[in-house]
């Protein structure tokens, strides 16, 4: 044991004796370092320290003593100020120097920044200053930005300066909880020069919001969460009203009976108004799902793509189209109008909404600049203006005096049942000989005078059944049928009677629409 004890503590003089390079040896060697010539002084600090270290396959053991040097600047009352490391390493039994190891400074006498233009920086830039992530979730009011009452400046250059600030805000932290805090955040300034004005800014959250405060959580519903609308939310809401506020002012918006009228005043508008006008009208005519939930200034995302296309690509669009377009398909809610060349193809989608028809969306894909130019003077394939006026349909009731029309004339008569299966199905009976046909609504109208006198003839009448006679049989709007085709017989519809032939809508679907004569229908 004492062997032991006797072999430690000869170790520890012998490194001892080896690890105490001469004081001012290493604040020689550190001035001799400087070459700036602005050094004033230099002062060691602690005793140092001694390590063994296995590095490039062998033992070295290393002697470091921290110290601090402060140098003048080219600023009377201000000061570098650096703290770093001397090491040297022990060869041979003697320590031999070996490098100075990097360390960190500051500026000493720097006057205080401006407090008032530090916050009006911080202030222009929240999003920036308290992180995107946190500004997204925070609701409520944010307070103001304050300083620690003992505010540090550290300057690491004369052009950067770094400090604490304080911020208290209430964050979602979950789908029904808001926590109230506060906030401790770094803060970095940079200028341009030395006194130059402050050009921008990092920031670094130094807590959790719990170092001063743990915060109070508060509970909500889901519902009630919905309702609370973020920073960047209402920065999002408060920029769409500014949009909006700037449009030009166009005319009321109709109201519209059908979506028809609405997809030819919408394309209408596209081709014949100025862009900012065109973007006033499209953004009046929008239907409530094109807007994010409780706003009714700004548009989701999907919405705004279509209505930013619009704009950007309106000489295109008019270049591209007819007044009057040809439609490749239609169906309710939704129109394809074909281009110039009936090759490309423009989608308008619209819903009922309050009374009228509102616009949901436009798909339109420009063409390329080549195309457009070929295209932009056709007019082969442009139409004439369609016929947008909307028949009101009427109601009837068992009694009503009605007045049914057929090919060879309109005739008095009154509703005597009505279709349980289709409320715009009545079964009329003649006033003058009893007979009776179940007749669609269309070819019914009220019969405001019963006096049979009155009725004048209507051989142009579209949708008309035909008037029976004893020796004919009698095809009716609604009817099935059978057609003779060249194909075979064919079972059908009869949809629709003008110029004496029937248009028949075919069971199987692989036959399109087609107008039949009389001589080759037969009932089914």
């Amino acid at each position: 044991m004492k062997k032991i004890l006797l072999f430690v503590m000869t170790c520890f003089f012998i490194t001892s004796y080896y690890a105490q390079p001469s004081e001012t040896v290493m604040i020689n060697k550190i001035k001799s370092s400087n070459t700036s010539g602005n050094l004033l002084n230099v002062e060691l600090l602690g005793s140092g320290t001694s390590e063994k270290v296995f590095e490039d396959n062998a033992w070295h053991t290393y002697y470091r003593r921290s110290y601090k040097t402060k140098s003048k600047t080219d600023y009377p009352g201000i000061f570098f100020i650096y703290f770093g490391s001397i090491q040297y390493e022990l060869v041979g039994g003697a320590y031999q120097y070996d490098r100075m190891l990097v360390g960190e400074w500051h500026y000493e006498g720097v006057p205080d920044p401006n407090k008032e233009e530090i916050l009006a920086l911080l202030n222009s830039d929240l999003i920036k200053y308290l992180g995107r992530n946190t500004y997204n979730d925070i609701v409520g009011d944010l307070s103001e930005i304050t300083f620690p009452d003992d505010v540090k400046f550290h300057w690491h250059e004369l052009t950067s300066v770094s400090f604490l600030t304080n911020v208290t805000y209430s964050e979602k932290i979950s789908y029904t909880e808001v926590r109230k805090a506060e906030h401790t955040i770094e803060v970095r300034l940079y200028a341009d020069e030395f006194k130059g004005p402050w050009k921008s800014f990092l920031s670094t959250k130094k807590d959790d919001g719990s170092t001063k405060n743990s915060g109070e959580i508060i509970k909500y519903t889901a519902e009630e969460m919905a309702q609370m609308k973020t920073l960047s939310e209402l920065d999002e809401e408060n920029a769409a009203k500014a949009y909006t506020s700037s449009l030009p002012e166009v005319e009321e918006i109709p109201s519209f009976e059908s979506d028809k009228q609405l997809f030819y005043y919408v394309h209408e508008i596209i081709m014949t108004k100025p862009t900012e006008e065109v973007k006033a009208y499209l953004f009046k005519m929008l239907e409530k799902s094109c807007f994010e939930d409780n706003s009714t200034v700004l548009l989701k995302s999907w919405a705004q793509k279509w209505y930013d296309n619009i704009g950007s690509n309106h000489q295109a669009y008019i270049n591209a189209h007819c007044l009057y377009p040809t439609v490749k398909a239609y169906q309710s809610g939704m129109i394809t109008f074909y281009d110039r060349e009936n090759t490309r193809m423009l989608r308008i989608v619209g819903v009922e909404q309050d009374g009228t028809f509102k616009l949901r969306e436009i798909a339109f894909y420009p063409a390329s600049s080549t195309d457009i130019e070929r295209m932009k003077n056709n007019d082969n394939n442009c139409g004439e203006k369609p016929d947008l006026t909307v028949r009101k349909i009427m109601s009837y009731e068992i009694g009503d005096k009605v007045i049914g029309k057929f090919s060879n004339g309109d005739f008095p008569g009154s509703i005597e049942n009505i279709d349980p299966y289709n409320p715009d199905r009545y079964y009329f009976k003649l006033e003058s000989n009893g007979k009776g046909y179940w007749m669609d609504e269309v070819n019914l109208m009220p019969n405001d005078n019963p006096k049979e006198s009155e009725i004048k003839s209507d051989n142009n009448t579209d949708n008309n059944t035909e008037e029976p006679t004893n020796t004919e049989t009698v095809f009716n709007v609604g009817d099935k049928v059978i057609v003779n085709s060249n194909q075979g017989k064919k079972k059908g519809k009869i949809i629709k009677y003008a110029s004496n032939k029937y248009l028949v809508k075919f069971i199987d679907p692989r036959y399109g629409d087609t107008w039949v004569s009389k001589a080759n229908l037969e009932k089914e």
